[in-house]
């Protein structure tokens, strides 16, 4: 019962709305017109509208172009070959080749079935051409003009952002608490708990997706910005994921450890969209000058702690220079 809710979820509701009124209003249309096969440009519309506005008037174009071309070979194979199903066969080979050739095959079904239309009346004089050309014409206008009733995704897109830029921070948040008190087993436990990376990529994904249809629907203005400033975090987030990692590597709590605790809490209070990280990667570098000058590890087991926090923030590196690069190429 829950799979089933939950794929109805992912069913798009105002892609079927506009589909069913936009085949509705364009028989109507074609009806009133008293033109022949008035259904089809229902079937048309329906075939037109896309899940983006871009892909709409794409696919349009390539079947006006489609639409030459087997008027074209319909002419020529009914002409010498009569009105049979053989002549029929003969363009749909053709048809279908050249279709591909041009890379316009999103023409074909719709076209193909204008052309059936020639073979049922056996002729194709002028005004049953006209006849074609206006139930394509009125079918993939209102294909056209119903797919730009499209709702803007971007407020949410820019909500559901910020919920991802809180559960990050919240982890960067945790994590410098586990690595600050890595010895208190049922604490860091606890802290483990609290940091669900899996569901907040799946989220970023969904964000993306979304991102990648709101600028499909922007004919004017991609949101380009969105998605790459979703990409870069989910670049992080695979950082994020080493990070874990190793803090669940380390043993014991060393004063490097610490500071390292500190810098990433710092961190966390300054993870916004608009810091360009400058100051945090200063910090860091001078923290690397500070672990330099310390004394070597007297032991082993302090030796792989300190390799292991080295490398914690070498990836707390990483993880700031992708969004001062985000930032610049902006």
């Amino acid at each position: 019962m829950i799979k089933i809710v939950d794929e109805l979820k992912k069913v798009d509701s105002l892609l079927i709305l506009k589909s069913a009124i936009g085949s509705t209003l364009a028989i109507l249309i074609a009806s009133r017109f008293n033109l022949l096969y008035s259904v089809t440009a229902g079937i048309i519309t329906l075939l037109t509208i896309q899940n983006t506005r871009k892909e709409t008037l794409e696919i349009a174009l390539k079947r006006i172009i489609a639409f030459f071309l087997a008027m074209f070979l319909a002419y020529l194979s009914f002409r010498f070959l009569g009105f049979t199903t053989i002549a029929f066969g003969f363009f749909v080979f053709f048809f279908v080749a050249l279709a591909n050739l041009l890379a316009i095959q999103a023409g074909v079904t719709m076209n193909a079935v204008l052309v059936t239309h020639f073979l049922v009346e056996q002729r194709m004089d002028f005004p049953l051409i006209i006849n074609e050309a206006m139930i394509l014409l009125i079918g993939m206008s209102i294909g056209v003009l119903v797919n730009l009733i499209m709702t803007s995704n971007l407020d949410e897109i820019k909500k559901e952002q910020k919920i991802v830029e809180d559960r990050m921070k919240e982890t960067i948040n945790c994590m410098a608490r586990m690595l600050k008190r890595r010895q208190d087993c049922d604490y860091v436990q606890a802290q483990r708990e609290r940091i669900d990376l899996i569901n907040l990529e799946d989220l970023i994904d969904r964000l993306l997706v979304k991102a990648y249809e709101e600028a499909g629907n922007n004919l004017l203005s991609e949101t380009r910005y969105r998605i790459s400033y979703l990409e870069m975090r989910k670049l992080q987030l695979g950082l994020l994921s080493d990070i874990r990692k190793s803090i669940e590597d380390i043993h014991d709590v060393l004063p490097q450890g610490l500071e390292l605790s500190n810098y990433m809490m710092k961190m966390s209070a300054e993870f916004t969209e608009e810091n360009n990280v400058k100051s945090l990667l200063i910090e860091l570098d001078a923290l690397y000058e500070h672990f330099r000058k310390e004394d070597l590890p007297q032991t082993r087991n302090e030796f792989e702690n300190r390799a292991i926090l080295f490398n914690i923030s070498r990836d707390l590196e990483s993880f700031l220079e992708i969004k001062r690069t985000f930032v610049e190429e902006r």
